[in-house]
C-alpha cells in the first residue's frame, strides 16, 4: 500500500498535467446554476425541459468503467451522480480519468436523466476541475477512528461523517432558536467587554493575557457580561440578551471545557419565580425548533421536557443523602463525610462552600428531571438575592437534567451594600487559595448604587446542547481545542529530564498477561502520540558494519497503586501538573468494540471507571514526585 507521502507526490503530478493541458488546477471562478438539493428537488422538471445546467461540489466516489466514468458530486447541500462518456468528450474525457481524484472539486455542465438502475443523474458534456486535492479523503469506515485525530482534523470529520454535519446544523439551529425565542419576548440583544479588568460574574479560574497598548493585565470575562448587563438594567433598558465565548481556565471533562458559547438575559421588575416559568418555556421551545422532539434518552435517564418539571431543595436532598445539615455542620464534618463517601476532590483553597459544591455533586448525580433546584446558601451565591422568609439561602435555582445542572438563574441581588459584603467575603477567599472565588468589583457596587429595579437574571451554556445530543461537550464543539502535535515533541538532547511510568491497579488481581497487556497498551499509546523525539536511539555498528540500535532512553518504569480510588487521585495530580495521562480501562481488555468500551464510559463518572492501568509521562522530576510512594512490581 502506498504511503502518504506517495500518494501526495502521485496527486502533485496530475496536478502537473492539469497545467500542461491548460486547465488551471485553482481557478477563482466558478459557474454553477444550481446546488445540488435543488436539483434532486426538481428534478423531473429539469428532465422534462432537458436545459444544460452547470453544477458542482467534491467528487466522493470515482467510478473508471473503460470509456464511462461514474462519479458522486457533494456540494454541501447533497450528493448527485455524475455521467462523462469517452465517445462525447474525446481527449478531455482522458485527462478526467488521468488526473482526478477523489476529493477533488469539479463543475459539470449537462442534462439530467435516470440511470436504467433508477439513479437521478447528470450527463456531462464538459468539466472542469475547481480544487485539486492532494491528500486522499479518509476511508468511511476505517478511516479516523481515533477521537483525537477526529477531534484534530474536524473538518474530514465533518465531511465524512453525517451524524457530525448533523450535529454542527442542530447547533447552529439551537442558538438561534434562543436568539428567536428572546426576541419575540422584547428583548434586545448586546454585546459586552471580552476583556476585563475584574473577572466577575461567576465562581471560576480566569485567564489572564496583557494589553499592550494600555500596559495592563487583563482578564478573559468568566461570564456572558453578567455584572455589564446588569449596568444595563441600572440604564434603563428593561430586557436585554448575549450570545457570547466564555473563558474559564479550569479541568477538562465530559461536561466542562475552557472556552464555550453560553446565553445570559436579564429581564428588569420579575423575580426567580417567574424565571422558572419563562425558562421552562424557552427550553421547550428550543428543544423543539432544534431536535423535533420534548423526549430525550441523556446518560441512560429518560428525559420528557413537556411532563411537570419538580422542584428539588438543595440543603434537604444533602441531608437525606448523606446525613449532613449544610446550613449547621463545620468543615471538619463536612471533610469526614466527603472522605467516608470517597469522593475525590481539590485540596487546595479548599473550604467550606467547596466541602458543599462536593457534597451536592455526590448527591445529584440520580436525579434525572427536569426540574428546578432551589433554597441554596448564601455563601453559594455571591450575586443573587436572599430569600425573604430565610435569609440563609438565596432566591436561586438551577435547572436539572440528567443528574448534572444545565441552567442557572437567580433575582438578582440590587442592595449595594449587601453586595459590597459578600464581595468581601469572597475576596478573603480568594486570600486563603481559592481561586474560583469571585473577585471584588466597586465599580459594579458603584453602579449599584446608583439603583437597579428588582431584576432576573438567567445564563445557560452549550453544554444544554451537549446533554441533548448525549454526547460529551468537547464533541459537540465544531473545533474543540486540542494540544498541537509539535508541542508533544521533545528534542533528544532533552529527553534524559523525562521519564515514563506505567501505573498497575493492585485492587484488580491481574493476571501475568492481563499486566503485560496493560502494559503493552499504554506503551503503544504512548509512543503513537509523541512521536520520533521519544523513540530517538542512537546507533552502534558491528565490526562487518551492521546498524545495532541502543535501547531507548526512555525505558517505561512499572509501579502498582493500592486501588482505584489511588488510581484517580494519580491521574488527578497528573493533570494538575500537566503531565501527559494515558489509560487503559477494564472493557478495553475485554473487547475491541470501541462502541462498547464508549458506551461504558458514558454510563459512568471518572471515579467509578475501573482503570487497570495508567501511564504518566513528562519532567522526571514532576513524574517521580507524584509515584514516589508507589512500589515497584516484582
Amino acid at each position: 500500500m502506498a504511503s502518504l507521502e506517495e500518494l501526495r507526490a502521485e496527486r502533485i503530478k496530475k496536478l502537473a498535467l492539469l497545467k500542461e493541458a491548460g486547465m488551471e488546477p485553482f481557478p477563482a471562478e466558478s459557474h454553477l446554476d444550481l446546488t445540488l438539493d435543488s436539483v434532486l428537488s426538481d428534478f423531473d422538471e429539469l428532465v422534462s425541459t432537458g436545459e444544460k445546467k452547470t453544477v458542482g461540489g467534491r467528487v466522493m466516489s470515482l467510478r473508471l468503467q473503460g470509456a464511462l466514468a461514474f462519479f458522486d458530486l457533494f456540494d454541501g447541500t447533497a450528493k448527485l451522480q455524475a455521467l462523462l462518456k469517452k465517445d462525447e468528450l474525446g481527449p478531455v474525457f482522458d485527462l478526467f480519468a488521468d488526473t482526478i481524484d477523489v476529493g477533488d472539486f469539479v463543475e459539470v455542465t449537462g442534462k439530467f436523466f435516470i440511470t436504467k438502475r433508477g439513479e437521478k443523474t447528470i450527463e456531462g458534456d464538459s468539466w472542469k476541475i475547481l480544487a485539486k486535492s492532494l491528500h486522499p479523503l479518509p476511508d468511511k469506515w476505517d478511516g479516523l477512528q481515533d477521537t483525537e485525530e477526529r477531534l484534530r482534523k474536524r473538518y474530514l470529520d465533518i465531511l465524512m461523517n453525517e451524524d457530525v454535519r448533523e450535529m454542527v446544523i442542530k447547533r447552529s439551529q439551537f442558538w438561534q432558536a434562543m436568539r428567536e425565542f428572546l426576541l419575540a419576548k422584547g428583548f434586545l440583544e448586546v454585546d459586552t467587554p471580552i476583556l476585563e479588568n475584574t473577572a466577575g460574574g461567576a465562581e471560576a479560574r480566569p485567564f489572564l493575557t496583557h494589553h499592550n497598548a494600555l500596559d495592563l493585565d487583563v482578564f478573559l470575562r468568566i461570564s456572558v457580561g453578567e455584572l455589564w448587563q446588569k449596568k444595563l438594567m441600572v440604564a434603563g433598558l428593561p430586557k436585554v440578551f448575549e450570545i457570547g465565548r466564555v473563558f474559564r481556565n479550569e479541568g477538562m471533562d465530559a461536561d466542562h471545557l475552557q472556552d464555550y458559547t453560553a446565553l445570559e438575559f436579564y429581564q428588569a421588575f420579575a423575580d426567580y419565580k417567574e424565571g422558572m416559568d419563562f425558562v421552562r418555556e424557552l427550553y421547550r421551545y428550543v428543544a423543539e425548533k432544534t431536535f423535533g422532539t420534548l423526549k430525550f434518552n441523556i446518560r441512560g435517564f429518560e428525559i420528557d421536557l413537556a411532563k411537570d418539571w419538580e422542584t428539588y431543595d438543595f440543603v434537604g436532598i444533602i441531608k437525606d443523602r448523606t446525613g449532613i445539615d449544610i446550613l449547621s455542620a463545620d468543615l471538619r464534618a463536612m471533610e469526614a463525610k466527603l472522605n467516608e463517601l470517597e469522593i475525590t476532590y481539590d485540596k487546595k483553597g479548599f473550604n467550606q462552600t467547596r466541602a458543599i459544591d462536593n457534597l451536592w455533586k455526590y448527591c445529584r448525580k440520580q436525579i434525572a428531571g427536569p426540574g428546578f433546584l432551589i433554597n441554596v446558601p448564601v455563601s453559594m451565591e455571591p450575586l443573587a438575592k436572599r430569600k425573604a422568609d430565610n435569609p440563609e439561602l438565596v432566591e436561586r435555582f438551577q435547572v436539572i437534567l440528567a443528574g448534572s445542572e444545565n441552567g442557572k438563574g437567580f433575582s438578582e441581588l440590587n442592595d449595594p451594600l449587601d453586595q459590597a459584603g459578600r464581595f468581601s467575603e469572597q475576596a478573603k477567599l480568594r486570600e486563603a487559595g481559592d481561586e474560583e472565588a469571585q473577585m471584588f468589583d466597586q465599580e459594579f457596587v458603584e453602579a449599584l448604587e446608583y439603583g437597579m429595579p428588582p431584576t432576573f437574571g438567567f445564563g445557560v451554556s452549550e453544554r444544554l446542547f451537549a446533554f441533548l445530543c448525549d454526547k460529551p461537550a468537547r464533541e459537540t464543539q465544531i473545533f474543540p481545542l486540542m494540544r498541537p502535535k509539535e508541542a508533544k515533541e521533545i528534542k533528544a538532547k532533552d529527553l534524559a529530564s523525562y521519564t515514563a511510568v506505567a501505573i498497575l491497579n493492585k485492587e484488580n488481581h491481574l493476571e501475568p498477561w492481563q499486566e503485560m497487556n496493560t502494559v503493552a497498551h499504554l506503551n503503544a499509546s504512548f509512543a503513537a502520540r509523541f512521536g520520533k523525539s521519544l523513540l530517538y536511539q542512537d546507533k552502534i555498528k558491528t565490526k562487518d558494519n551492521k546498524e545495532i540500535y541502543l535501547n531507548i532512553q526512555n525505558a517505561i518504569m512499572i509501579k502498582e497503586a493500592s486501588s482505584g480510588k489511588q488510581m484517580v487521585e494519580l491521574l488527578t495530580e497528573a493533570e494538575k501538573a500537566d503531565l501527559a495521562v494515558f489509560e487503559f480501562i477494564r472493557p478495553m481488555i475485554e473487547t475491541s468494540d470501541d462502541k462498547k468500551i464508549i458506551d461504558y464510559a458514558k454510563g459512568r463518572d471518572w471515579s467509578e471507571v475501573d482503570f487497570l492501568g495508567i501511564l504518566i509521562f513528562g519532567k522526571r522530576s514532576v513524574v517521580e514526585k507524584i509515584t514516589a510512594d508507589l512500589p515497584l512490581v516484582k
